[in-house]
């Protein structure tokens, strides 16, 4: 059994495996990228575009959660090209390979560094470049910003924390700090990072004293947490749920994503697939694991360190954020969530190292095996990375939004355009208002007519966009319905207003209302729904008017009627807007 220790790199060898690793990254890239142009905007993305457009860059913004994730370093690199332009998923996607390959360079620097200029260190990296745990979120514009970036910082912030036990160069202790608060504004799992420097220092390196650089490091973890628990608290779930969560994060979705699974995916919805690993797969996976560990564990004395560092950070860093937030009312289910794994590759690729790579070569016989495991991790993420891209399915949502991009360039602001849902291939219900066509589609529309999308008025004619993106003329699912039983079928003028009572009480929310009348001459009057109230003009003689309130109570109130016009409300419909049927 042989020490396994980081000792200073030997930078003076074969540059070689620094450039098959350079070439390595560019293959990824391009192995990767077109799956990356493929995708497009979905759920929280429009959210964070939502955002951009309506709120300035300033601490309200940055500091508001999204999805659940305070991200503000990732808020702050969405702002600009929300703004520059809404829906261009091209210089999203060109951003997001462009910050992968930075996070793969970091990595093979940080091979480097630890294990110097040597052939066997472009294993570990292979497994890093391949893996389909960060597949997933190189798809997904708002769950890149909060996991390519803190790759990068780790990769960074242990590669600048060695060079400091090294060498003792106040630089790169500044380094390795500022790596982590950098991280730790688009992720707080970052902040896990000073406790995997301190085992690595620990164990693998001399452990300098140096108070004032362990402070920091203390400060980040204590800031993260304080941040974390202050903007999203502490919902743990039971115990039932937290361990069958854990045994779906780790158990299924790491494990077979170490041997380059998952193989399988389930889509729920188009355009994103969960990890669903076969059976078989997870017991393949768990005997070449348990296969590795015995393996290096008997011939390095450290590699034991190694696995429980990586098994303490996935824990700390993937698992534990998810267990006192989403799973609680999520469930299990979330723990074939890759994204939550993603932040973890770099780690991965550190600890493969750190228990593999001995200052003493491995026998012939073992270094085959690895070659050919290595090639068998290649294929099988090859397989699981196609089987996830090749099912993306975008087009219905870039049609939507082309479409209704179309329609808005020719429809003036002066017609009203009323809010509803869009389609559930762009935003599922849990989004409330943030998936309302005011919202999402706003960023396509002129100033003028946004704000119009936004604060629609009073109309007899209004419009809504169909699932398909097109403008139609609307009408309502009717709520609640109210008619007079009088003859002629009347509600009238009665000490200065029309009170029209409800078959039930209306909870307080936003309503569209349609009610039918007549006029003797035009008129003005006001609308109220136990809350806000509307002004409103009436034509003369019949029609309908079409309005937005926010109120609810049992009754309506239609006051303030210009004097001697004669109007008579012949019916009233609360309920949703929809469009016509053709």
């Amino acid at each position: 059994m042989t020490q396994t220790e980081i000792r200073p790199a030997v930078l003076t060898g074969s540059r070689l495996p620094v450039l098959v690793g350079v070439v390595l990254v560019a293959v990824q890239l391009g192995w990767r990228a077109p799956g990356v142009l493929r995708s497009f905007f979905r759920e929280d993305d429009f959210v964070l575009i939502v955002r951009a457009h309506e709120q300035d860059l300033g601490w309200s913004y940055l500091f508001t959660p999204l999805g659940g994730r305070l991200t503000p370093g990732g808020l702050l690199l969405g702002w600009f090209p929300a703004r520059a332009d809404a829906y261009d998923w091209t210089v999203v996607a060109v951003i997001m390979l462009v910050v992968q390959a930075l996070v793969s360079l970091a990595v093979l620097r940080m091979l480097v560094v630890i294990f110097g200029r040597r052939p066997a260190i472009l294993g570990p990296f292979v497994i890093f470049l391949v893996t389909p745990l960060t597949l997933p979120v190189l798809t997904w514009w708002s769950a890149s910003l909060s996991a390519l970036v803190p790759q990068l910082a780790v990769a960074m912030a242990v590669a600048s924390h060695v060079l400091w036990e090294r060498t003792g160069r106040r630089v790169h202790a500044i380094a390795a700090v500022s790596w982590v608060v950098a991280g730790a504004l688009f992720s707080l799992s970052v902040a896990m990072v000073p406790v995997l420097l301190f085992v690595l220092s620990r164990v693998y390196l001399r452990l300098r004293r140096a108070p004032v650089l362990w402070t920091l490091y203390g400060f980040v973890v204590t800031v993260s947490v304080v941040a974390r628990l202050a903007t999203s608290g502490w919902h743990a779930p039971d115990p039932a749920t937290g361990v069958r969560f854990l045994w779906r994060l780790i158990g299924q979705t790491f494990a077979t994503g170490l041997i380059g699974g998952p193989g399988r995916w389930y889509f729920g919805r188009p355009d994103h697939g969960i990890a669903l690993p076969a059976p078989a797969l997870v017991v393949a996976a768990w005997i070449v694991i348990l296969i590795v560990v015995a393996v290096t564990v008997r011939a390095r004395a450290n590699a034991a360190a190694a696995w429980l560092m990586l098994l303490g950070y996935v824990l700390a860093a993937g698992a534990l954020p998810a267990l006192l937030g989403s799973v609680a009312s999520v469930g299990e289910i979330l723990g074939a969530q890759t994204e939550l794994l993603a932040g973890t590759a770099p780690v991965v690729a550190l600890c493969l190292g750190l228990a593999t790579l001995g200052p003493d070569p491995w026998p012939r016989l073992p270094r085959l095996g690895a070659v050919v495991a290595i090639a068998g991790v290649v294929a099988l993420a090859v397989w699981s990375s196609s089987a996830y891209t090749g099912n993306i399915r975008t087009q219905p949502a870039r049609d939507y939004l082309a479409t209704a991009a179309a329609e808005l360039a020719r429809t003036p602001s002066s017609v009203q355009i009323y809010d509803t849902p869009v389609p559930r291939q762009l935003m599922s219900s849990w989004f409330g208002d943030y998936r309302m066509t005011s919202r999402v589609l706003g960023p396509l529309a002129g100033p003028d007519l946004r704000d119009a999308m936004r604060r629609p008025a009073p109309a007899a004619d209004p419009m809504v966009f169909d699932r398909t993106g097109r403008l139609r003329p609307m009408t309502l699912t009717t709520v609640v319905a109210a008619a007079p039983t009088s003859t002629p079928a009347c509600y009238r003028l009665v000490a200065g207003r029309i009170d029209i009572p409800l078959a039930h009480d209306l909870p307080p929310r936003k309503y569209t209302v349609a009610f039918s009348y007549t006029a003797t001459r035009a008129a003005l009057a006001t609308f109220s729904l136990g809350g806000a109230r509307v002004p409103i003009s009436l034509d003369r003689g019949s029609g309908v008017r079409y309005l937005q309130a926010v109120g609810g109570g049992p009754a309506v109130r239609i006051s303030g009627i210009t004097a001697g016009a004669g109007v008579c409300v012949s019916g009233i419909r609360i309920g949703s807007p929809a469009p016509r049927p053709q």
